[in-house]
Formats: structure tokens, C-alpha cells, sequence
């Protein structure tokens, strides 16, 4: 007799409740009973999950190499022998041969990749004896398997079924096209903005809850099938496939579509076993996070066995399987000793992104979800007799919608096992898991949650699903449970030992001589041409780690997601430097995060209870101690050691940028932790509650009402000696890691850093650095108006400042204020924000002051070029044409990118880099050379071989100064159609001559000499 608990006692979250569907509060209300049925359905063949689909081991492969540990780093040794696998020829058993790893403990610096298919690794028979050690503190997979992202798929047909049941193999769709037996394809179920609005995912409270991802958005939750068709039914418009899905298909929300496969294909046919893998770690913090996070890895592969496996002080994964991996058979491996926090998207032992996945027989240790389901997984996967010990926290599904998942025989000791409804272990979970079934399964507390149309099951049972399962679709052999539990016999094929002497000689690609980054004539200026364009930069809070919203997160290039680099996660930095150069966006504005946990989006304040943090991770540059309790849930801070990771991601980057030809900008602080809101503090390393050191800030900290706090004064103290000492020792470091590269400028921070006297504090720190390490750097001065003109003031303190940035002030038209000023220039060191001042002089605005005029902005950028001429003046837009600054001599404008438009059409930042980019940083703003200096403002070089005219008014341009000894030709702009006509040579161009301009608008003239 089958007992069926349709779930077990939970605590309900009452006020989300109320916030959801009817029939979802009545989903909820039954939690705490214990249905028992006699007879549960179970709408999936679990039996199709591991290598080869389920119920089949690799075949014996044969040894072609062997290695031997050096002694030193053995990352090339090793990397070269599977490498020379990898090219040998596949064989008919789909494998090309096996490397053997002799007993001996292998140290890899790197990482180890096998991107080709048929590739085997075997360790010792003992696999105690054959460690491979991933040595020094870069966090790192250990070992990748898979290639890059080469799916390429075709037009969609699309299913007419109007319903194909979750567990279904068959499915008809509207057109077969070429589709054929034996063809890879991608089966999508859209996650349609109905369907999350029935299951109640579109109701969420809370402070923002959209940017927190709270609310499902459409198409945030599109599930997709990797599968082969076996079967096509040419009359029924029929195809089968080799493993079912595990949702189901409705027309009611959507539907299906199937795509054809083509282009790269998968690597297949991979082998793992009999190897133990280790992590290096500090010895004395076993929370100690700077060092490998994943031991194996895989994803866009099929058919890979690993097994014999034992991994040890990891921080986030043994083996992770991510979301393009496909049947795949983890079999008694172990998880052992892991490293790090006990916080979330750390310790998943086993983690399953995947589908048709068989973890069989493993075990871990000291984990926070062991045996874990995430984003989507597509299924069917299976935990099968596994076992977890000393859990930190529940195993189970944690991120949204993993369908399809099989937890048999598995114990968790001293935590759950949960497939539920649940906004805790992540960001916008809701609903984790759909079609699901924990089967004679131990635990401290057993939950199984989930819509009434996708139920999760829970089953007590004396006979074992996956074994009957099996055996029902392959017969009664032997199945995966049962056969080679230690692992298949190799045989002997007499290898030959691979030694470092077959290393190939490394042949690096010829790199560009990056050209120098200088500023002349305060124009910035890379090799011989000036640099122009738009301007990025860090996203310092939120972000989502889920397919499609991670484009929604910006830009961050220390923002950390475990085990997923692209747009919006782990930025891929070579390809963002390579995508900015493309598009035009010279400037990357770089500053640290908000908070290292997105939990805070919520703007609360309250101290949380654990370090379950969700990912995107905004890195700190300081490093946690592992001692303590943070009010994130994590350890406390040490204010005097710095965390490497982040650190050589900026110099990786601005590397990346000296080879692109691009420009960036450090801030040391961010102000906007300082302000506004205790929130904005709550996190902050150093606030005291937070880290180990004698800072002198006040714990607890002054809180206003509303919840507003305004702590910048008191961490920008010149006058604390705690705080001074910490400040100097941070900003060397800073300098220490990124003060050599060529292209980086430095500021204290946005938002007003502060009064006056730490202003020349940083600067005459910054000034001491110099000297002792006989080096100079550039500082851009980025502050209010009074303190800006102060530094400048200052003869010495002048000569440090490289860039004037103007953007926290604007000219406005005479009359604005009521005190008759016409500028607005709020006051520096005032504890209060650059937005809060914005919002009391400009009602309704946030962020940035009303649009000013093109003559006002003209002034502004020209005050300062007129008395500092040899440094680089920059602003802002605001909604300003860029042109005003560029004439006025300016060298920036922080503005978007701008794209060519339709039709031929072409972007101001365009015509400077075609026409002005190799002469710009000889033009200097003079005046006296047409009439009307007010509404016709000129650049011209020395020689009077380049002039440039941008003229606001007027049908006519007038000549005041003669230019008759010269022939020009020359182009117009037209800044409002943005188009490019050719100017016509006039007979003179003599004092008093006139031009007439093409229209009355606004019209820019390039006149050069001709040779």
C-alpha cells in the first residue's frame, strides 16, 4: 500500500497570501494537513535521467595516455594531454580514449577544460591516491565540460496540441517542415504573463517588487527541452521524442513551439572517475571564500558520466550541472569539508540546472542545500539513495519552476527537503518546483508545495519508483541503481606516458600596440586621435540572475553570480570592452556596490536572520574574516585586508580598456551608501556592527525620521584618526592595484564626498602615494561647485587635477531663483545628497536638475577651459545637445550611446569621430572670429587650417576675421536631422564675407584649409 502526503507542516506567510489568487490561498490552507490517498499519479518517467537516458553505463575505454604529477603546476600537463585526446579520431563507441591520471597529487592553477567529445579521464583504482588540486585564491571552476553557447536553432513550428500532459512524448505540430528522425531539437513552453497570473506569480508586494523580481515577468520563465525526435507520423503531423517533457503544453497559455537544432554540435560522450578534487583555502578561516567555488562543471554536453568522485573545501558547488546539459549520471561521488560561508548559493553540493540528471548514490557533508534543483530545470532528474550530513539548511528546489524532479531514498540529516512555494532562498522563487515527488525520503521536515494543476507529491512506499520505472521501459536489466556501483573495468592497451616535453609551445596572439592615452589641450586624447562617445557604468544595486533578466541589470564589472558568466551575471569583461568599442561608448564610470546582498533592494532595514544572500553578488572591496555576524547574515569585515577578486577584475578590465581605446573612471567610495537612507548604511563594511575594526562611527547609527540618515560628514572625517588611518591604507591599495594602468582616472566618489578638508585629504594621500612609489596617476576632480573652485584655488592641490567634472552644478537662464542668481550650485559638505538638493530646488525631480539652455551650458564648460586650459572639462547632458560642450573646449559629455539612425542619418558623436577626432585637440574656443559671439561659437587650431562653426541663429554666418589667404572646403552638420551635406566653396573668405547657412536652425560648419 502507497501512502500519498500531499505535504507536511509549514509556517504560511499569511500577508503574501491574501496578496494571491483564491484558488492559490486554498493551495496554502491544506499545507497542514496530511492527505493520504492509496493510489498517487505519477506523471513522469524519471527512468529517462542519466547517461544515454537513463538504465545504460559507458562502454570500457581504452587508456591511451598516462600522466604523472611534476611536482609544480601541472595546469599545461594536463590541459595538453586532453587536448591531444581530443584531436585523436572518435572511435565506433563514440569515444576517442582515456587519459589516466597515475596516483600523486596534480596542482592546477587554472582551470581544466575538455570542450571535445570522447574524451575519458580515470584516476587511481583507489581514488584517494589521484588528487587534482585547484591551487591559489582566483575563484574558479575546477573543471569545465562543454563548449560555448553554439546552439543555433531554426524557425519555430508550432504545437496544435491544445493539450500535451506533463510526462507526454508525443506532440503534433502545425508544420513538419524538414523535421526528421534523429534531429536535435528545443522544445519552449513559454511562461505567458496568463499562465503567471493563474499560478498567482504576478501579486507580490513589497518595495520594489518588480526591480526585485518578486513578480514574474513574461517570458522570465520559458521552460525548454532539449530533445531528439525517434519517431515522425508524416499524416498526423506527429513526432516523438527521446525523453518526455515535464510541464505541460497548453494552448491556454501559449502552447509549445519546437525548434530545429543546428550548428555546433554538443560534446558528447565525456568520462569522469576515480579522482579526488581539492580546493586550496586559507587555513586558519575555514569561511575563507578566495579560492575555487566549483570543483566540475558542466553544460552544453550530453552523455557524461562522472563517478568515484570526491570533492573537497569548495565553496558553492561539487559538481554543478547547468541548463544545456542533458543526460548526465552522477554516481557515488561526495562532498566533503566544504569552505565558506554558511550563506546562500554557497555549499549546493549537487546542483542541477539540467535535464534528464541522475545524481545515484552520493553523499555530502555540511552543506546548505545539498542536493538542490535550480532555475527551470527541465527535467526529469533524479536524486536517488543519496545522503546529506550536518546540513546547514533544506535541500530541494530554490529558484523557480524546476519540473520534473525525483528525490528517492534520500536522507537529509538535521535540515529538510523542500519542493515548495517560497520567496526566501531566492529572489522571485514563488512556486519552485511543479510535477515533482519526494519518494521514501528522511529529513527533518518533508515539504511538497505546488499549484493545484502542477502538484508536487510526497510518497511513503515500500517498492522504489525509479527501479520500477525502469525496468518497466527497458525491461528487467540490470539498472543504473545496481550496475557498476564501483565504476567499469578499464583495460589495459599498453599507453604511453604524456610528459611536459609534448607541451605545445605557447604561441599567444600578436597584440595591438595599445595606443597612449594622454590629454592635450584638455581633449583626451588615444594615440593620434581625440576620444568621443557615450559613457556607461556600474549598476551598484540590483540585478537578476534569470534568463532574460539579467539584461535587465546593467552593467556591473565586480558583480558576482556563481558559476554564470555573460550580460547582466558575471560580466564577461573581454566582450563588454570589445561591445563598448564597437558601439561608441568610450567612458566607463566605475563604483562600488549599494550592498553586497539583493535582499536589501527591499530597502529595509531589519538585521536578517542568516546569510541565505541571493546572487547577483555586488563584491566589496574589503574582505570578510569569517568570524562574526554581519547584519547581511555573513561574516564581519576586516577593514584592513582587501579582497583579490574584486581588485583583479579591475585591472583586468582596465586592461581591456587600454587595448579598446577606452576611458576609465575609478571612484574610490560610493557617497550613496553615506545618505538619505539607513538602508543605503544598514550593510555597510564599515559600519561597525559590521566589521572587526575601531572605526569611531556610532553604533547604532543616528537615525532621522522616516528612516533618513545622513552619515557622510562623519565618514568623511579628515579629523578621526581611526577612520584616517583606514581611509589612507584603502585609498593606497587602491592605487597600489590600478595606479599603473594607463588609462584609468581616479575620484574620492560621486554625490559630494564629503566637505572641503577631506576633499585635500584624499588628495594629499593620494599625493604621498606618488612619491613613494614614484609614480602619477590622474585625478579627476568630481565634487560640488564651492569645493571644485576651492582645490583649484589651491596652486598645489590644482596641479594634481587632471579633470574638472561640472556636473553638479548648471548656468540657468537669468531670473530662475528667486535670488536672482543664475546658477545653481548647492554647497559641498552638507550631509545631503546631490538628488535631495535637486529635489528641493526643483519640485518633482529626482536625480537630476530641470534642462537648462545650450548658452548656459556653453558657459559653464567655458569658465573652466578658459582658466585651466590644460585640463580636461567635463558635463553632463541632461537633456543639453553635447555640442556646446565640445565647443566650449570640453572633453567629455556623460551621455548614453548614440546610434546612427535611419536613413542615412548621422549621430553627432559620429561626425566627431569621422571629422574632428584627428584635429579636435588642436581647436581651442576663441571668440572674434564671426560675429555675434553669443549665438556663433568657434574652435580653431593655431594655424588657422581647421575652424569649426556652430551656429544657434540666424539665416547668415558673418566673417570677423580674414581668412583670404586660404582656400577652405569643409561639410555642414545638422545637428536636429542629423545629416551631413557638403559646404560650398565661397569666393572670399574675407572680414566681413558672409555664409549663408543651409536653414535658420542650428547648423555646425567644418571648414579646413585645403593643402
Amino acid at each position: 500500500m502507497h501512502t500519498w502526503i500531499i505535504s507536511r507542516g509549514r509556517k504560511v506567510n499569511t500577508l503574501r497570501i491574501f496578496l494571491i489568487l483564491p484558488s492559490l490561498i486554498l493551495q496554502l490552507s491544506i499545507a497542514s494537513a496530511q492527505h493520504r490517498v492509496s493510489s498517487p499519479v505519477v506523471k513522469i518517467d524519471f527512468s529517462y535521467a542519466g547517461y544515454k537516458g537513463g538504465g545504460i553505463a559507458p562502454p570500457t575505454v581504452p587508456v591511451i595516455l598516462f600522466v604523472r604529477p611534476t611536482g609544480g603546476d601541472d595546469t599545461k600537463l594536463l590541459q595538453s594531454a586532453i587536448d591531444y585526446i581530443g584531436k585523436l579520431p572518435v572511435q565506433k563507441d563514440g569515444f576517442r580514449g582515456a587519459l589516466q591520471l597515475r596516483e600523486g597529487s596534480y596542482k592546477v592553477s587554472g582551470k581544466l577544460i575538455i570542450d571535445k567529445s570522447g574524451v575519458a579521464i580515470n584516476g587511481a583504482a583507489d581514488n584517494r591516491k589521484t588528487v587534482i588540486v585547484a591551487s591559489g585564491t582566483e575563484r574558479r571552476t575546477l573543471i569545465e565540460i562543454g563548449t560555448v553557447d553554439s546552439v543555433s536553432p531554426r524557425n519555430a513550428v508550432q504545437v496544435t496540441n491544445t493539450l500535451v500532459p506533463a510526462g507526454s512524448l508525443t506532440l503534433t505540430v502545425d508544420n513538419l517542415k524538414d523535421l526528421k528522425i534523429g534531429d536535435r531539437v528545443v522544445i519552449t513552453r513559454p511562461g505567458s504573463a496568463s499562465w503567471i497570473s493563474d499560478i498567482g506569480m504576478n501579486k507580490d508586494d513589497g518595495m520594489f517588487s518588480d526591480r526585485r523580481g518578486m513578480i514574474w515577468p513574461a517570458a522570465s520563465r520559458d521552460l525548454r527541452w532539449d530533445r531528439l525526435i525517434t519517431a515522425v507520423n508524416a499524416v498526423k503531423k506527429e513526432i516523438t521524442l527521446d525523453a518526455p517533457i515535464t510541464t505541460a503544453l497548453e494552448q491556454l497559455y501559449g502552447g509549445g513551439t519546437v525548434r530545429k537544432v543546428t550548428g555546433n554540435e554538443l560534446i558528447r560522450n565525456t568520462v569522469l572517475e576515480g579522482i579526488t578534487i581539492e580546493s586550496e583555502f586559507e587555513n586558519d578561516n575555514r569561511s575563507d571564500e578566495e579560492h575555487s567555488w566549483i570543483g566540475i562543471q558542466l553544460n552544453y554536453s550530453e552523455d557524461t558520466w562522472i563517478s568515484n568522485v570526491v570533492a573537497r573545501h569548495f565553496v558553492s558547488s561539487a559538481i554543478r550541472v547547468g541548463p544545456r546539459a542533458r543526460r548526465v549520471t552522477v554516481q557515488n561521488c561526495a562532498s566533503e569539508q566544504p569552505v565558506s560561508e554558511i550563506g546562500g548559493y554557497r555549499r549546493h553540493s549537487f546542483l542541477v540546472e539540467g535535464q534528464q540528471v541522475l545524481v545515484n548514490n552520493c553523499r555530502a557533508d555540511s552543506g546548505v542545500n545539498d542536493f538542490a534543483a535550480g532555475f527551470c530545470a527541465g527535467g526529469p532528474n533524479v536524486f536517488l539513495n543519496c545522503k546529506a550530513t550536518r546540513a546547514f539548511g533544506a535541500s530541494g528546489s530554490f529558484e523557480s519552476w524546476a519540473s520534473g524532479i525525483l528525490y528517492e531514498n534520500v536522507n537529509i540529516e538535521g535540515a529538510g527537503l523542500r519542493l515548495t512555494f517560497d520567496f526566501d532562498r531566492s529572489q522571485g522563487g514563488g512556486w519552485t518546483a511543479a510535477n515533482s515527488v519526494i519518494w521514501n525520503c528522511t529529513a527533518k521536515d518533508i515539504e511538497a508545495l505546488g499549484p493545484q494543476a502542477y502538484p508536487n507529491l510526497v510518497v511513503n512506499s515500500k517498492n522504489s519508483l525509479y527501479e520500477k520505472q525502469l525496468n518497466e521501459r527497458l525491461g528487467n536489466t540490470q539498472n543504473a541503481a545496481q550496475q557498476v556501483a564501483d565504476g567499469h573495468k578499464k583495460t589495459s592497451s599498453n599507453p604511453r606516458e604524456f610528459t611536459a616535453r609534448e607541451i605545445p609551445a605557447d604561441h599567444p596572439a600578436a597584440k595591438q600596440q595599445a595606443p597612449t592615452f594622454s590629454i592635450v589641450n584638455g581633449r583626451f586624447v588615444m594615440g593620434d586621435k581625440v576620444v568621443w562617445g557615450g559613457t556607461t557604468g556600474d549598476q551598484f544595486w540590483r540585478g537578476q540572475p534569470f534568463p532574460g533578466g539579467e539584461l535587465n541589470s546593467g552593467i556591473c564589472i565586480t558583480r558576482w553570480v556563481p558559476g554564470r558568466v555573460g550580460a547582466g551575471l558575471t560580466e564577461d569583461l573581454p566582450a563588454l570592452a570589445r561591445n563598448m568599442a564597437s558601439q561608441g561608448t568610450s567612458f566607463y564610470q566605475a563604483i562600488t556596490g549599494l550592498w553586497y546582498d539583493r535582499r536589501r533592494d527591499d530597502h529595509s532595514t531589519l538585521q536578517r536572520k542568516d546569510g541565505m544572500v541571493w546572487a547577483p553578488f555586488l563584491e566589496m572591496p574589503w574582505l570578510r574574516t569569517g568570524k562574526g555576524k554581519a547584519w547581511d547574515g555573513l561574516s564581519l569585515f576586516d577593514l584592513t585586508t582587501f579582497n583579490p577578486w574584486y581588485f583583479k577584475r579591475f585591472k583586468e578590465f582596465a586592461g581591456l580598456c587600454d587595448e579598446n581605446g577606452l576611458i576609465l573612471y575609478n571612484s574610490i567610495y560610493d557617497t550613496h551608501n553615506l545618505l538619505e537612507y539607513l538602508t543605503h548604511w544598514v550593510d555597510h563594511p564599515f559600519r561597525p556592527a559590521n566589521n572587526i575594526n575601531e572605526t569611531g562611527l556610532p553604533e547604532p547609527p543616528p537615525v532621522e525620521p522616516w528612516a533618513r540618515f545622513h552619515g557622510g560628514n562623519q565618514f568623511y572625517d579628515a579629523n578621526n584618526p581611526a577612520l584616517v588611518k583606514l581611509h589612507r591604507a584603502y585609498i593606497f591599495h587602491v592605487l597600489d592595484e590600478l595606479g599603473s594602468a594607463n588609462n584609468v582616472i581616479f575620484n574620492l566618489g560621486g554625490e559630494f564626498s564629503g566637505p572641503l578638508e577631506f576633499q585635500r585629504f584624499f588628495m594629499r594621500t593620494v599625493s604621498d602615494w606618488e612619491k613613494q612609489r614614484n609614480r602619477n596617476v590622474r585625478l579627476v576632480l568630481n565634487t560640488s561647485k564651492d569645493i571644485t573652485d576651492s582645490i583649484l584655488a589651491d596652486r598645489e592641490l590644482a596641479k594634481q587635477v587632471d579633470v574638472i567634472d561640472t556636473r553638479y552644478w548648471q548656468y540657468r537662464p537669468a531670473g530662475t531663483f528667486s535670488i536672482g542668481d543664475d546658477v545653481w550650485a548647492p554647497p559641498g559638505g552638507t550631509n545631503r545628497s546631490f538628488r535631495e538638493m535637486v529635489g528641493e530646488s526643483f519640485i518633482l525631480q529626482s536625480g537630476v536638475p530641470f534642462s537648462t539652455q545650450q548658452e548656459q551650458m556653453y558657459r559653464q564648460v567655458r569658465e573652466y577651459t578658459d582658466r585651466f586650459p590644460d585640463k580636461a572639462v567635463v558635463s553632463v547632458y541632461n537633456d543639453v545637445s553635447p555640442i556646446p560642450s565640445l565647443m566650449a573646449g570640453g572633453a567629455q559629455v556623460v551621455m548614453g550611446n548614440q546610434k546612427d539612425g535611419w536613413a542615412g542619418r548621422t549621430t553627432f558623436s559620429s561626425f566627431v569621430k569621422k571629422y574632428l577626432a584627428a584635429i579636435l585637440m588642436n581647436m581651442k574656443p576663441k571668440d572674434g572670429i564671426v560675429e555675434d559671439n553669443n549665438q556663433n561659437w568657434c574652435l580653431i587650431d593655431d594655424k588657422n587650417t581647421s575652424l569649426l562653426i556652430y551656429s544657434l541663429s540666424g539665416s547668415t554666418i558673418t566673417l570677423s576675421k580674414d581668412f583670404s589667404g586660404s582656400n577652405y572646403t569643409g561639410v555642414w552638420f545638422d545637428p536636429l536631422a542629423e545629416k551631413v551635406i557638403p559646404f560650398e566653396d565661397v569666393q572670399a573668405m574675407k572680414k566681413g564675407a558672409t555664409i549663408k547657412k543651409p536653414s535658420r536652425l542650428n547648423w555646425m560648419l567644418l571648414l579646413q584649409a585645403k593643402n
